[in-house]
């Protein structure tokens, strides 16, 4: 059990570490970024499989369909994610993406037709309550200031990453986890590519020209090539420890310590950019993960009757 909680805490420390280059680096085109994050963690992927004597056997699928469902809302949690570290705290956009957890119970019950207990649903509204003080204190001075952006953004990135992980159970029926990631960081791949080839040649004064226009490839600067590759293979290598912990401990068990993301936000934050989280955005993350736990503690309790 010890070592499946020691891989998850050390996966949340690998994506956190991943996220807060990506909000570094953001002066980048968010499609540039993904194209990074995406390429450099199949790269990890392949070799781990490699190293398990999987590849390509683990890549065999009796489901593309199902894949591309997860790959697309995948692709668009993950561009809608890194728009958000580019404006908010590191913090601030960590706490938002607990909102994940909570969407999955929706989800669940209007997806997969899955029974929710009364204990999940009062967790789900005890964290939506804390998603509710995390908006505010964003979107109070109004929607189109760059805060309410990233705010939504992030609240929007938690909602598809819920729809992604609902068809990522359904997936795992009948689909090797080596495929499941290799489908989605291969989707992530080509759409970002395709977004940058679209922004070349694309016209500005056509419909949605000057966004694809923001996604021309700006060529990095020398000393930025490593730290920008570092994202995926951090990215890699903290899905083979998230995927590695599930192995070793239950799932239950292993998603208490999905909140040990906040400590590495807070420090990486306050060290790499100075960030102190305002007061009420940490009471919003305390309640948000309170909802979490509650649900995960009800989850359990239903599994012993």
């Amino acid at each position: 059990m010890l070592v499946g909680i020691a891989a998850k805490i050390i996966s949340t420390l690998l994506f956190s570490g991943m996220l807060a280059l990506v909000k570094y680096y953001s002066a980048y085109p968010i499609a540039e970024l993904v194209f990074f994050r995406s390429a450099f963690a199949l790269v990890v992927l392949v070799i781990w499989l490699l190293m398990r004597g999987d590849f390509p056997r683990a890549l065999y699928t009796k489901w593309f369909s199902g894949h591309l469902v997860r790959s697309v809302a995948g692709v668009g949690s993950m561009f809608l994610m890194f728009a958000a570290y580019g404006i908010l705290p590191l913090a601030d956009v960590t706490a938002i993406g607990y909102a994940a957890p909570l969407l999955i119970v929706v989800f669940a019950a209007l997806l997969l037709r899955e029974k929710v207990n009364a204990g999940r649903w009062a967790a789900v509204c005890v964290g939506f309550a804390g998603v509710l003080v995390m908006l505010w204190e964003h979107v109070g001075a109004g929607l189109h200031s760059a805060n309410a952006i990233g705010a939504l953004c992030a609240f929007g990135g938690a909602a598809l990453v819920s729809i992604a992980m609902i068809q990522t159970r359904r997936l795992t029926r009948t689909e090797d986890t080596g495929a499941i990631v290799f489908y989605f960081q291969g989707t992530t791949t080509l759409a970002s590519l395709l977004i940058i080839l679209l922004a070349e040649v694309w016209p500005v004064e056509w419909f949605l020209g000057p966004v694809l226009h923001s996604q021309i490839w700006v060529w990095p600067e020398a000393a930025h090539w490593w730290p920008l590759i570092c994202t995926g293979l951090l990215g890699g290598a903290g899905q083979i420890f998230m995927t590695q912990s599930y192995r070793f401990t239950d799932a239950s068990i292993v998603a208490c310590f999905d909140y040990t993301s906040m400590i590495w936000a807070l420090v990486l934050g306050f060290v790499m950019f100075g960030e102190l989280p305002a007061p009420i955005a940490l009471i919003g993350a305390a309640i948000i993960a309170s909802g979490g736990l509650l649900a995960i503690f009800s989850e359990r309790a239903a599994r012993r009757v």
